[in-house]
């Protein structure tokens, strides 16, 4: 089922803590009922949530049939349009793991998260919902970017952090390998950050590259599906609207051009 009810990045932490009766100081994001409703109807106990880089809500809509494991998660559950608080990758998922806009966590590059914790750590807004999970007795991991990992360390249960490298097909093939070895501690809230559609949208001209990166993104997808437990929830959803946009708005429709511009990414929800 789809729906195009709008929501913001924000509002992923304090919906995920509802799920998962997690106790935290309320942030500036909403709890997204529709979400929580299926959760409960589908009586998930876990979550899953895989941060893709640059899926906007027009690329999805492009890339849907290519992406059969998507697909079938989506199918489960629900497609959401997304308003993004960012252009930019840092405060994007800052804003999705704590449920404050940028304007009010300040995490503009990975260093601010240092530089924020060093004024006040017990800070909320800088606080993600893994800590909070942590906090609350849950089990909490993380498979990141390796310098964001260490942003983790000693606050929450599973950290994996990888190498940025070069070859972005197969970084992000070590985040889902990884992933699928967290999963083997029975998390009950894992996040992930698969970053190809990003790059290539960067370094590419071909939508054939588009294309493929989100076929091997799926991919991964599904290594990751394969490995969660059942009655776990899937939450999947894009940072921003894909970067270069001079290159891959010149032969779009209206809708989509409305939808880069407004900043709407796609949120996928589904069960295991």
């Amino acid at each position: 089922m789809d729906s195009d009810k709008q929501c913001s990045l924000v509002d992923i932490a304090p919906t995920i803590s509802e799920i998962l009766n997690i106790n935290m100081v309320k942030p500036s994001g909403r709890v997204l009922t529709q979400i929580t409703d299926y959760a409960q109807k589908n009586n998930t106990k876990k979550v899953v949530l895989i941060i893709i880089d640059s899926l906007g809500f027009a690329l999805y809509q492009h890339l849907t049939r290519s992406m059969s494991n998507m697909k079938k998660i989506a199918d489960s559950g629900m497609v959401l349009k997304c308003k993004s608080t960012a252009d930019h990758t840092t405060p994007a998922i800052a804003s999705i793991f704590t449920g404050y806009y940028p304007e009010e966590h300040h995490l503009y590059y990975t260093d601010d998260i240092y530089k924020e914790r060093a004024k006040n750590e017990s800070n909320p807004k800088i606080k993600t919902i893994m800590e909070w999970a942590h906090d609350n007795g849950l089990k909490s991991g993380i498979v990141i970017e390796t310098q964001g990992a260490e942003s983790l360390l000693n606050r929450i249960d599973r950290i994996f952090g990888v190498p940025d490298s070069d070859d972005i097909i197969e970084y992000d093939k070590y985040i889902a390998e990884n992933t699928k070895k967290a999963l083997e501690s029975n998390p009950d809230i894992m996040a992930v950050h698969l970053r190809s559609i990003d790059r290539f949208a960067h370094r590419s001209e071909s939508w054939d590259d588009i294309k493929y990166s989100a076929l091997r993104i799926d991919e991964y997808i599904g290594m990751i599906y394969s490995k969660a437990e059942s009655n776990t929830l899937f939450i999947i959803c894009g940072d921003h609207p894909i970067h270069s946009s001079q290159k891959w708005l010149q032969k779009t429709n209206k809708s989509d051009s409305e939808n880069y511009h407004k900043r709407y990414v796609a949120l996928i929800v589904g069960s295991k």
